[in-house]
């Protein structure tokens, strides 16, 4: 809810209800929703340092997160990440995340937002775009590419999808 929405009763001594959210509002954030489920099912620890899969427990008391030194911690890029509402999260699993975006304004919110966050030293701002990725980021590097809300946008998706493809590790993620 924004902060100029406020609650309103429908009758006095009813319950208040809140104003319904947009089609759009809704629609954005089930994607959000749905891509963060997606990160934490690639990004959760779920590899061991030497990049085999571990066993995810299905006992839902166990700890799902085992100690960071049994794990190996991601290589992420966030193309188009702006003031990285996903890269600091992924940086918070232990993940190290590169955040590509055109905007000085929104990097520099990401380099705020991720030195309050205590992962700044996991979090590295690029400013430029897909046109740009392949001089950013060394091909064949990254495990996963993020790129939320981009290939909506850019004028050849078939090219940005290539040029992604060109820095996933084999087995990478998109």
């Amino acid at each position: 809810m924004s902060g100029d929405q406020q609650p309103t009763p429908e009758r006095p001594g009813q319950p208040q209800q809140l104003p319904e959210q947009q089609p759009h509002q809704r629609r954005s954030a089930a994607r959000t929703v749905v891509v963060w489920e997606a990160l934490r099912e690639l990004l959760g620890p779920t590899r061991d340092a030497a990049g085999a899969s571990a066993d995810r427990s299905t006992d839902l008391r166990a700890d799902p997160w085992p100690p960071a030194d049994s794990w190996a911690p991601a290589e992420v890029v966030d193309i188009g990440g702006g003031t990285g509402g996903f890269a600091v999260r992924v940086a918070e699993l232990g993940h190290r995340v590169a955040v590509v975006d055109p905007s000085p304004d929104a990097l520099a919110t990401l380099a705020r937002r991720a030195e309050e966050s205590g992962v700044a030293d996991r979090v590295t701002a690029y400013q430029g775009d897909l046109g740009t990725l392949a001089d950013l980021v060394p091909a064949g590097s990254i495990d996963v590419v993020l790129c939320h809300g981009v290939l909506e946008i850019v004028a050849d998706p078939a090219a940005a999808l290539a040029t992604i493809a060109g820095v996933l590790r084999p087995g990478g993620s998109l």
